[in-house]
């Protein structure tokens, strides 16, 4: 699948994901999201997550889906992971493997992952470079991620 963030000349970002049959999905998105959906990409990707936000996107969900009373509490736990393990990255809780892996603990009921310190270096690393390259991007502009980002 590939995801395009668009930076608009006016008026707010938008996401489109094109999957590999050639469907898409696409929402416009307020401003914080564009950062935040490409900290998923990066957790994603280097976690190997499929039942996550864009796993499932890929797999035939909207984006639309998402914001449709109840479906939070249908989506798989690799779902929920995803997004406390984006949480904890965006407010700065993911010094080492050992804290997130603690907070993901207590956050979450039930079984949760445990990440290593490299997979923590990647998902920051990636997630610096995919914020950039958005960061960089002028008005007018798309940025294309293939995902999963392979390193």
């Amino acid at each position: 699948m590939t995801i395009q963030l668009k930076k608009a000349k006016n008026g707010p970002p938008s996401l489109c994901c094109v999957r590999a049959d050639g469907s898409r999905t696409w929402a416009k998105l307020h401003p914080f999201f564009p950062e935040h959906d490409l900290t998923h990409c990066a957790v994603e990707s280097v976690l190997g997550f499929n039942d996550a936000f864009f796993g499932l996107v890929a797999g035939g969900l909207d984006l639309d889906d998402f914001a449709k009373p109840g479906v939070a509490r249908m989506l798989p736990p690799q779902s929920t992971w995803a997004e406390h393990i984006v949480g904890f990255v965006e407010r700065g809780m993911a010094s080492d493997a050992r804290e997130l892996n603690a907070a993901l603990t207590s956050s979450v009921d039930g079984p949760v992952p445990h990440l290593t310190d490299h997979e923590l270096e990647r998902i920051l690393s990636l997630r610096t470079r995919l914020i950039e390259q958005w960061q960089r991007l002028a008005p007018g502009e798309t940025l294309s991620v293939d995902f999963p980002v392979r390193a």
